[in-house]
């Protein structure tokens, strides 16, 4: 949550100095007006604001990873329910490939229901859509 252009100098400096790994946070976008209170905060406010600077955790991972040798990534946590599993599969194995297998996925389901309406999928039913995703995830990922 950084400014993007300082990512890679960051990823080396952190190599350097000894950092085992860097956890890089997700978010689709940041509406205006959320229905939900951000679940990670003791007054329901979100830590960032329309000005902070996001980038989609794999692109993140995938640049700092070309530019260090040791170095893992997590996402922390990649939001998967508004997201299409076949597509993001193919984004993960492309990370993990690029980073020379120093990349771990962390996943959750989401809290913001704009997301999911946003992205055309139902809020209602993220818990099991997750739970399908992570089957076809294992499976895409592990070559089936």
């Amino acid at each position: 949550m950084g400014p993007l252009e300082h990512l890679t100098g960051l990823a080396r400096t952190a190599e350097e100095v000894g950092f085992d790994s860097i956890a890089l946070p997700d978010s689709l976008f940041y509406m205006e007006k959320q229905a939900a209170d951000y679940p990670y905060t003791p007054d329901g406010s979100r830590m960032w604001n329309a000005e902070t600077p996001w980038v989609d955790p794999l692109i993140a991972a995938a640049s700092m990873g070309a530019a260090t040798s040791t170095l893992r990534f997590y996402t922390n946590v990649m939001k998967l329910g508004s997201r299409n599993p076949l597509l993001l599969a193919r984004q993960v194995g492309s990370v993990a490939n690029l980073t020379n297998n120093r990349f771990g996925f962390g996943v959750g389901i989401g809290w913001a229901p704009e997301e999911f309406e946003w992205c055309g999928v139902p809020f209602a039913k993220r818990g099991a859509r997750v739970d399908e995703m992570i089957d076809v995830l294992k499976l895409v990922l592990g070559g089936g």
